[in-house]
């Protein structure tokens, strides 16, 4: 079998191609036995969910605070554990992480 890339050795192949990467899963998934491979967990609850789209909807925090049966600070609170979250200075920001991470 003749290699075609010039950096080819006899033992180990082409020396351009990353080296293969053993998968631990009995189907070829490479997850960990006794995990669901799902990805980390939803750091948003249905509260954050809720309060981010009225957010995104451009709804003001004392509007979104009588919605939600919320005082006005703990929206604004809200908002900025959100906005750290998505790791977000403007509230702008925010909305374009929390559409682009599946948040909304």
């Amino acid at each position: 079998m003749t290699s075609r890339c010039p950096a080819a050795t006899p033992s180990t192949g082409c020396a351009c191609a990353p080296p293969a990467t053993p998968r631990s899963g009995r189907d070829g998934t490479g997850a960990v036995a006794g995990t669901d491979a799902a990805g980390p967990p939803d750091p948003l609850g249905a509260t954050d969910r809720r309060l981010l789209a009225l957010l995104v909807a451009g709804v003001a925090d004392k509007a979104v605070a009588t919605r939600m049966g919320l005082s006005r600070r703990t929206v604004q609170r809200r908002i900025q554990r959100l906005m750290e979250l998505a790791g977000a200075t403007t509230r702008m920001q925010l909305a374009w992480q929390a559409a682009r991470r599946g948040w909304l």
